[in-house]
């Protein structure tokens, strides 16, 4: 029996739709490709290149010896990997504290409408509007020893020296949930923009509270933005540099100023590249096994 005509229709036009999309995304995939991949690839191979020092002739390099002598001097430096540890830490803090802070917020935008919505909308998205370097300066204003914190609570009888609020991991966790909340609510808000509305209207009419409506289903519907939020917040955090480098001072260094100084300060650009991608490949496996879990927990 021969398939009719129709059916072959369907299966050319999908093959082409599907012909036409790959080609779409030619140039997005060549731009990640080259501003991604590429760049990491090389940082890879750095991170192997043995007694390799800037300013040695490119030839040095590839007639140098290649070997995990960098990773194994990592794995055995107490001080690198405690900021590593301290790194992954803040970025868990902040991560939560962009969901507790996030989610309330999310709902409030997402059950108003108009100018009301719009406004609270754009306070929102402020951190966005605003270069990293002004918010991060704005919050040393606000947490220094003269800041309008200290001030505040001392007027108010609450302390009687001011708080050590700045170069410390407070003003880290506080500056990084300010700037990074709006990847947490915009991703939220968009899962939840995709939640029936009729359903949550059933469950009020069978006698649920709206605490419970939200919590037993909108949350649930809308567990894939919460997802996406944590996986942009925690690869943020984790890397984040200005910030951290600015409220957190010389101090107290996460590991991407650890990373900064081998590149910078020590000229050590193989051990700086082998941090790096130590970075990366922790942070991608924390985020990878968190997501193969959330999804085991939602089904």
């Amino acid at each position: 029996m021969q398939p009719e005509p129709s059916a072959y229709r369907m299966g050319s036009a999908s093959l082409t739709s599907r012909i036409a999309t790959f080609l779409l995304a030619i140039p997005a995939l060549g731009l990640v490709a080259g501003l991604i991949f590429l760049p990491t690839i090389g940082l890879f191979v750095l991170s192997l290149a043995e007694n390799f020092n800037p300013g040695d002739p490119v030839d040095k390099f590839f007639a140098g010896n290649f070997g995990w002598a960098n990773y194994v001097r990592l794995a055995t430096d107490e001080f690198v990997i405690g900021r590593l540890l301290r790194t992954l830490a803040i970025g868990a803090i902040v991560t939560l504290g962009t969901i507790a802070v996030g989610v309330p917020l999310a709902m409030a935008l997402w059950r108003m409408s108009g100018r009301a919505k719009a406004l609270l909308l754009a306070l929102t998205l402020t951190p966005l509007l605003v270069s990293i370097v002004v918010s991060a300066y704005g919050w040393s204003v606000l947490l220094g020893q003269s800041g309008i914190v200290n001030e505040t609570l001392r007027s108010l009888g609450l302390i009687s020296r001011p708080l050590k609020l700045m170069h410390s991991d407070i003003a880290i966790v506080i500056g990084l949930v300010h700037i990074l909340l709006p990847f947490m609510v915009l991703s939220l808000l968009a899962a939840l923009e995709r939640v029936p509305r009729v359903v949550l209207e059933a469950a009020s009419t069978l006698g649920a509270s709206p605490l419970r409506v939200h919590a037993a289903i909108t949350l649930p519907l809308a567990s894939a933005g919460i997802r996406s939020g944590v996986l942009l917040v925690f690869s943020l955090a984790v890397a984040a540099f200005v910030t951290p480098a600015i409220l957190g001072g010389n101090g107290t260094p996460v590991f991407p100023m650890v990373i900064y100084e081998q590149f910078s300060g020590s000229f050590q650009w193989a051990y700086g590249a082998a941090l790096a991608i130590a970075l990366l490949v922790i942070s991608s496996v924390i985020v990878a096994l968190y997501l193969a879990t959330a999804r085991r927990v939602s089904y």
